[in-house]
Formats: C-alpha cells, structure tokens, sequence
C-alpha cells in the first residue's frame, strides 16, 4: 500500500501539549512523516486545543473537561441527573456532526482517534461511535488508539444506568483497527467486545489490533560523550535555559540561606499534578535523602521540582501535595528540602510573553541532569511510561515504583532503574537514589545503558512499523 497519498485526520482533545497521550500523538505524526512518508499536508487535526499548527480545527465539544464531560465524571456512578441522559445525546450528535463535516471537508482516508475508550472523553467517544456506527464499514478507516479505559480505572467500576447505555461506544466495535499502549490491554478489551456482541473477537484482536508502547529517540549525540571521565554526562544545553533555575525561584531561595546550587540535589518529578502519580512518595524521598546526606557530614539542600500542570481529572491534587510537604517540614524543622511547581512557567514549547520566558516541558529533564539530579517516577497505575522515557532519554536516571505495567512490559527490557514495589519507599531505594547522586562513574554507566537500551527497543520506527500493517488490514476489510 502506498501511504504517501493517504489523507489522516486525528483527533483529541488537546493537541502538542505536556500529556502522555498528546505525545503519542506527536510521536506517532513524526513516525508518520519520516518512516511512512505522508506528506504533511495529508495530516489533518480535529481537538479543543491546540498551539497554532499545519492544519487543526478545533471545537470546544472535545473539550475533556469541559461542563458535560465534568457531568458525566462527577454522576458517573449513584443517581443520574434528569438531565443526563438528553444532555449526553444532544453534545453527541453535535460532536458526530462535526467529525463529519471534518471527515468530508478534508478527504480522510484514514481517522485515528486517540483515547476514546476513556471517560474524560466521553463526548468524543459517543459523538465518534455515532459516525461509526452510521457508516458501519465505509471511508474513512477508522483506527482507535487505546491509552486508557474505563476498565482500567477502580473509580469507574460502578456506572449508573444512564452512563451504562452510552459504554458501548468507549471505544466501541465499529473501528476497522485499535492500538493498545501495553500487553495487559487486549485482554480487558477482549471481555469488553464480548459482552458487547461483538463478532469473531478473537479474530479481531488477533489480526485487527497491535500494541505499539510509548516510544522516544534521543536527539543528542550521547554514543560520542565521554561516558568514562569524571564528570557527569548530560545533553549539550543551550543558553535560553540557563536561566531557568533563576525563573522557577530556585536561585532567589538557596541565595537567601546562603546555599549555592552545587549544593543541592534536585529530583525532577516529570509528571502531571494527579492523584496516580503519587508525589507524596517523591517528598517522602527528598526528605529521606535529606537525612542520608546530613549523616554522611554532607549537607545538602534538596530540591522537588514538579514540571507538570495541575488541574486534571478534576482533582485538587496540588493543595494535598502543599499540606503533605508542610506537615514533613514540620517533622524536620531546619532541615533545607524544598518543594517547587514548575507550571507557571513551563509550556509545551518555548515562548517569551510579556517579556516573560517559559521553558519547553521536554527540556526540563535535561536540565535537571545538567546538574546531577534525578527523576522520580512513583505512579501507582500507567498505560505505559511516556515521561519515564523523556527522562531516560534525557540522561536523567530515575528512581521509580514497579507499577503493573512497568512489570508486565518495561522491566523486561532491560534498563536500570532503581525501584520500589507497592509504592512503599525502602532504605534500598533511598541508597541508591543517594549513589546516583553521588557516585559520578555509576551513574554515567547506568545512564549510557538505559540509553542504549531506549534505542535498540523503543525507538519511532516501532510505531511505523506496526501502524503500517494496521492501516493496511483496516483498507483490506472496508466493504
């Protein structure tokens, strides 16, 4: 099949922003231009929000957080709404109407909806399964990409009788072609088609579906670093960001006690501000190694700096985090651990505003690693691990919680992470985060390893690769 002529449209709810999904979209588009050659131009995007880019639409119906799929999220279980039920349909229809009037107005062969098997994008999901089910089997193809579900999340178990009427559409059983993000995916799918009806699933899942994990490629020449000397390893920096440590406050605050930066330790956590990423592990490990360095006779000021935005998944995760901290320091009077949001001042790309600069979110975690530091990554749940990856390719070695997924698909592997389980800290991972920050030769090994473990396995071509195969199936099973 020949894929230069083909004409994609993709849709999400947020396009080039910092989270997982909407990098997969990025990764996969990149993929898509220099492995499979569709022109740019052929690559159309259908979302709420977006930074100005080739060929976006946007409504504000694919909004995830917006009042209806607030609604649905806050009345997911218990009593419905009156209201619900109608609401539902009538954002629907209006969300299937635009999905065509897209589809027709740009010529999609090919539409790939990202995370329509998620609650947060229940609109999208019906308004999609709608068109789907309308054109049951004609142009365009349509591939769900599957990041997240409802049946992956304990909070929504337990759908009232309106939400129950509206699941067979996340995702539904009228896509030509679906991506899972992990092994673990398939098999919950599988139990979800069935009790939908579906036809021949396993022949679906065997023949229609693939998993493509998060992927991510270097963009620094680390092969040529000088892994063996006695400094640490790192990307080359540009001068927009050295100043990024005096804008996120960091600078201003050791200055005060009279601490310079070489005399702390910062651990990067690279994540969204959500109540599954668990931070409050990260802060119990800032104070840990607080307390590792004082009785080693090495005071040391620790850093958490959070780069990710508050706000999702309507939870008020941050005032927790603020307490949580408060309540440590108050268990370690004048000891020097600092808790820091980066948000007001990161953005998915770099922008000088108002003579104010912000940081591109990738490249904090090389920033990070310019000065020794770590990342933290202590998720209880992930699809897979799109930010562990940014750090790792990045340089930065990470001490993480062995979540299901990491198990199942990451672990197996190869890389070095140090590593907790039931994300409970351990003195062991409180002494090897410590290493990493103080034994320059060790941790430029495992660095380098986890480097060359990154691009032998998890590189963009993994995604050309299976998504080649699923277009093709899907354009061999058009009726």
């Amino acid at each position: 099949m020949k894929f230069e002529n083909l004409r994609v449209g993709v849709i999400h709810s947020i396009i080039g922003k910092n989270d997982g999904v909407s990098i997969v979209v990025d990764q996969s588009v990149k993929a898509m231009l220099e492995h499979m050659h569709i022109p740019l131009g052929n690559i159309f995007f259908l979302c709420a929000l977006s930074p100005a880019r080739f060929h976006v639409e946007t409504d504000e119906v694919f909004w995830h957080k917006n009042d209806i799929n607030a609604m649905i999220v806050k009345n997911y279980s218990g009593n419905p709404p009156k209201e619900m039920d109608s609401l539902i349909m009538e954002r629907s229809l209006y969300a299937k109407a635009v999905i065509a009037s897209f589809v027709k107005k740009h010529k999609i062969d090919l539409l790939i909806a990202h995370n329509t098997s998620h609650p947060y994008n229940f609109i999208t999901a019906v308004g999609l399964g709608l068109f789907m089910e309308e054109k049951k089997g004609g142009k365009p193809d349509v591939i769900v990409w599957w990041h997240d579900s409802f049946l992956e999340r304990p909070k929504f178990k337990n759908p009232n009788t309106v939400v129950s009427k509206y699941l067979k559409y996340l995702p539904g059983i009228y896509a030509k072609g679906m991506i899972f993000i992990n092994s673990k995916q398939p098999e919950l799918a599988r139990g979800y088609f069935k009790s939908l009806g579906m036809g021949d699933v396993d022949h679906f899942l065997k023949r229609q579906t693939c998993v493509i994990p998060n992927t991510y490629e270097s963009n620094w020449k680390w092969k040529i670093e000088k892994w063996e000397g006695g400094a640490f390893v790192f990307p080359p920096q540009d001068s927009y960001n050295k100043s990024f440590f005096d804008d996120v406050g960091l600078t201003g605050w050791l200055k005060k006690r009279g601490i310079r930066l070489e005399d702390s330790s910062i651990l990067l956590q690279h994540t969204r501000i959500v109540p599954r990423k668990k931070i409050e592990t990260a802060i119990d490990l800032a104070f840990a190694l607080h307390g590792k360095f004082k009785s080693a006779g090495r005071e040391k000021c620790v850093v958490l700096l959070v780069s990710g935005h508050s706000g999702d998944e309507q939870e008020k995760y941050k005032d927790f985090l603020k307490r949580y901290f408060k309540e440590k320091k108050g268990l370690h009077p004048g000891c020097n651990v600092l808790l820091l949001f980066g948000e007001s001042i990161i953005l998915p790309e770099k922008e000088i505003i108002v003579d104010k600069k912000y940081y591109r979110f990738q490249d904090i975690a090389s920033i990070v690693a310019s000065v020794g530091g770590i990342g933290t990554y202590f998720s209880e749940m992930e699809g897979y691990g799109n930010n562990l990856l940014e750090m790792i390719g990045a340089g930065l070695p990470a001490v993480v919680n062995r979540y299901d997924v990491f198990q199942s698909d990451i672990e197996p592997l190869g890389f070095d992470l140090p590593s907790i389980s039931g994300g409970r800290l351990s003195q062991g991972a409180v002494n090897k985060a410590y290493e990493l920050l103080t034994d320059i030769k060790k941790r430029n090994a495992l660095v380098k390893h986890n480097l060359e473990v990154l691009g032998k396995k998890l590189g963009h071509r993994l995604i050309s690769r299976k998504l080649s195969k699923i277009i093709e199936k899907a354009e061999s099973m058009r009726v």
